[in-house]
């Protein structure tokens, strides 16, 4: 069985992925996007035989039968190609066709001018736990290296927003950039959609810093209900809001483990926050303990200020038990709602 390797493991090894293949399956769907890229241009740059080096099977043209054909004829004036399978639901995939995908895989070595990339969109496979991965994603770990694209962190996404600006000819600070982030949530497809409405507005206007002015009068706030959203929610002590933000993940069938890991690390960090600026430490001081983005520290120094310690402790305890209780009742929503009631 092949080791889940992460985004960053993958990108050193494009340049030498002919004869494998790979299984992208994770949170973050606009970094395999981009995975896909980085991999299609090392291996077909020239456009010209991209109809013969660059083949995509998307889930209604596939048959395990299609990867096969798509994985015997050699590459057309080039070293390799690429095979890029998307769009399948494992979830609700026949046993016998799990299987007849997996013997597929294991002839690549017959065909090794081919990389194979099976792009899962989020939801569509049961991934397990961290420690112990499902039954499918060990199955196909047998034929194919799973890489596994996590959810981007908020000071990284700050970030890259900056960059992204930059790219464009822009610049940002990074207390603005961090306000774009929560201003539109943390999907990076909305993220760079914004952002380049931010910076041609600016350029149009004979300027190239973008300011909160801005991303104010230009972008869209985000009207998603997201973990993101329910953190903010909870934060702020808006358990109304809280609720409503979890009534609509349900209908989104987030899952229950991703919602309780995001809660879990909200009320953590506010509890630790709490301690510290009992002992006299400042807002500033929350970013290197605790490892938040400055703006994310004002938040959060803002928010506990007005909330009791002890208030805080039990909130942290109550976590404890609705992990435990989730723990034991796989996909219910029930001890996540139970908790935000009771804070």
């Amino acid at each position: 069985m092949h080791e889940i390797i992460t985004e960053a493991e993958y990108r050193r090894e494009i340049g030498k992925t002919l004869g494998r293949a790979y299984l992208f399956f994770g949170e973050e769907d606009y970094l395999k996007n981009h995975a896909v890229r980085l991999t299609r241009d090392q291996i077909c740059p020239d456009s010209a035989f991209a109809v013969f080096n660059d083949i995509t099977l998307d889930a209604i043209d596939y048959t395990a039968d299609a990867l096969l054909c798509a994985m015997s004829p050699p590459p057309m004036m080039a070293d390799g190609r690429l095979i890029l399978v998307r769009g399948l639901d494992f979830t609700s995939m026949k046993p016998s066709e799990l299987d007849a995908l997996c013997e597929t895989l294991a002839l690549l070595s017959e065909y090794d001018y081919n990389t194979v990339i099976i792009h899962v969109a989020q939801g569509l496979i049961d991934e397990g736990y961290a420690k112990k991965p499902s039954a499918v994603l060990k199955k196909l770990a047998e034929v194919a290296v799973p890489v596994r694209f996590e959810a981007v962190s908020e000071s990284r996404l700050v970030a890259w927003s900056g960059k992204h600006f930059a790219h464009l000819g822009v610049s940002v600070s990074c207390a603005d950039c961090a306000f774009l982030v929560n201003y539109v949530g943390r999907n990076m497809y909305r993220l760079a959609s914004e952002i380049e409405k931010i910076a041609y507005f600016v350029l149009a206007n004979g300027r190239t810093e973008a300011n909160e002015a801005d991303i104010r009068n230009v972008a869209v706030a985000a009207v998603e209900a997201d973990t993101f959203a329910l953190s903010n929610a909870i934060s702020s002590g808006d358990y109304r809001s809280a609720l409503s933000a979890l009534s609509v993940m349900k209908f989104d069938r987030v899952p229950p483990t991703l919602v309780m890991g995001e809660l879990s690390k909200t009320i953590c960090d506010m509890y630790g926050a709490k301690l510290l600026l009992e002992e006299g430490r400042t807002a500033n001081d929350l970013c290197g303990v605790l490892g938040l983005h400055s703006y994310k520290a004002g938040l959060v120094a803002r928010a506990v200020a007005r909330v009791p310690l002890a208030r805080l402790a039990r909130a942290v305890t109550l976590c404890a038990e609705a992990d435990a209780a989730l723990k034991r009742a796989a996909n219910d929503y029930a001890p996540i709602e139970k908790l935000i009631c009771s804070l």
